[in-house]
């Protein structure tokens, strides 16, 4: 396997753990990092792979901590905008991809810095319509994270239920970008070692994420992935 392919893997993995942590931040450092290392629709599509394997898990792991109706809606409102993002991924300008990229990853950043998150009561409409941007985005973007979390920053949910809520969420819409993905030719079995280098990636640091997760501290790490990711942004738009 290709030297750019197996540094890939690895940052998957530091990345997963991060999001086994903290809920969310897999999809914004492998997708950042990673397209410095591939081609902008490989890295999406192969992240994909990773996200499919730590949401599946994180699901498992968090699964009695979880508000199951908030999943279903969500999950069944994105899935189909999940795959049109995915198809639309492979007729986008990958340079426009790129900046849309950097654009969201330091909104998030800026969002979170200075606490910008709006405040919002979301009732059952404003769940669907949110989970139909969600899954067009994570479709197109590779992540659609961004639009989950101001959702569910307004449910008065444990650290735990939040992790395992951002987890289940996504397991439909990962499933169908990889179908939509392979369809397309972006995933193939040229990849498979880099695929089954993902899949173990992304399981085995979300059990190490769990066991993290009453430990670290979420200010000061948070802020180092802020940096990370405001510099890697940057990069993107250049």
């Amino acid at each position: 396997m290709p030297v750019e392919y197996i540094v890939f893997a690895l940052v998957g993995f530091f990345a997963s753990i991060i999001s086994a942590t903290f809920g969310f931040g897999t999809a914004l450092v492998v997708l950042v990092i990673g397209s410095h290392l591939l081609p902008i629709k490989e890295t999406i599509a192969l992240a994909t792979v990773l996200f499919a394997a730590t949401t599946l898990c994180k699901t498992v792991l968090f699964t009695k901590q979880i508000d199951w109706k908030v999943v279903a809606i969500m999950s069944l409102a994105s899935l189909p905008f999940a795959y049109i993002g995915a198809i639309a991924l492979t007729y986008a300008p990958a340079q426009l991809i790129k900046r849309l990229l950097g654009i969201m990853v330091l909104i998030y950043v800026v969002m979170v810095f200075y606490k910008l998150f709006p405040k919002i009561t979301i009732g059952i409409p404003g769940l669907v319509l949110g989970s139909a941007a969600y899954g067009f985005l994570s479709g197109l973007l590779g992540s659609g994270n961004l639009v989950k979390a101001v959702l569910f920053r307004e449910m008065n949910i444990t650290k735990q239920a939040f992790v395992g809520a951002m987890a289940a969420t996504s397991v439909l819409a990962n499933f169908a970008k990889l179908t939509a993905y392979t369809a397309s030719g972006l995933l193939s079995i040229n990849s498979l070692w880099t695929i089954l280098a993902l899949i173990i990636a992304g399981a085995s640091a979300s059990f190490i994420g769990r066991s993290l997760l009453s430990y670290i501290s979420v200010v000061q790490f948070e802020r180092s992935v802020q940096v990370v990711l405001v510099i890697s942004a940057l990069g993107l738009l250049v």
